[in-house]
């Protein structure tokens, strides 16, 4: 048989209470640091993050209107303007803004735009852009604008050689035109004297004055405006001047 201690292990009353006493500050311990990582843990962490429906904005990119400076074919583009290719002749065209300070006589393609500053002259060169400024003198040029002309004060240009689809006059600018205009849209900030049909909207804004003959659907006269011309609301299939409804484009051959 084998042989047992006949004398148990005797624990005193206060080494029991010390030993509870350190199982329970232990057990305080171990609490606190778990309350301290819970504290430290983000509320919306990624174990934890409820899922739900998320709502963004999409912004639609501005759109362009193109002229092709080759064959004047009419497009859209969106978002910035940069070299493109015309969907139609598939010729590269380039963007780029020229200004114009004295005598030019070199031909211009841009779907840019282009300014003719005061005292600067165009001699026989042909400027094809999608925006024309014109404040110096451009009656000896070609003048092809695929969107917008601006005539500014002192600006003289001959109409019989200019084509655009929007015409400005801009505020300070006098102009008297004998030869018809056809446009698309008419902003009017100036003086003008002319016969004019446009198939867009007319607006004559304050201290804009126009005179002569106005056909066009749609006009508006803001405060401090003058209208002295006759005026024909709609623009009928035979009321537009044949030789203006196709416009054809007159080529420098210098």
């Amino acid at each position: 048989m084998e042989d047992f201690d006949e004398h148990p292990i005797v624990i005193d009353g206060y080494n029991s209470v010390r030993a509870i006493r350190r199982v329970h500050r232990r057990t305080e311990s171990e609490a606190s640091k778990q309350s301290a990582k819970k504290a430290d843990q983000p509320k919306d962490s990624p174990t934890e993050k409820k899922t739900g429906a998320r709502i963004d904005h999409t912004v639609i990119p501005k759109k362009h209107e193109i002229t092709c400076y080759e064959c004047d074919y009419f497009f859209m583009v969106s978002g910035r303007i940069q070299d493109t290719m015309c969907p139609k002749c598939h010729k590269n065209l380039k963007v780029y803004d020229q200004t114009i300070n004295g005598e030019w006589t070199e031909p211009i393609r841009s779907i840019g735009t282009v300014e003719l500053k005061e005292g600067a002259v165009l001699n026989g060169a042909e400027i094809r852009a999608r925006d024309i400024i014109l404040a110096g003198n451009a009656e000896n040029g070609v003048i092809r604008a695929g969107r917008r002309l601006e005539l500014c004060k002192g600006a003289r240009v001959n109409m019989a050689k200019t084509r655009m689809k929007d015409l400005c006059i801009r505020k300070g600018g006098e102009f008297e035109i004998s030869s018809t205009i056809s446009c698309r849209d008419l902003d009017l900030e100036g003086k003008l004297k002319a016969r004019i049909f446009a198939d867009g909207m007319v607006r004559i804004k304050c201290g804009g004055i126009l005179d002569g003959e106005l056909h066009t659907p749609h006009l508006v006269v803001e405060d401090g405006g003058g209208l002295a011309a006759k005026v024909v609301i709609g623009i009928g299939g035979n009321s537009k001047p044949a030789d203006q409804s196709e416009p054809k484009v007159v080529t420098n051959n210098q």
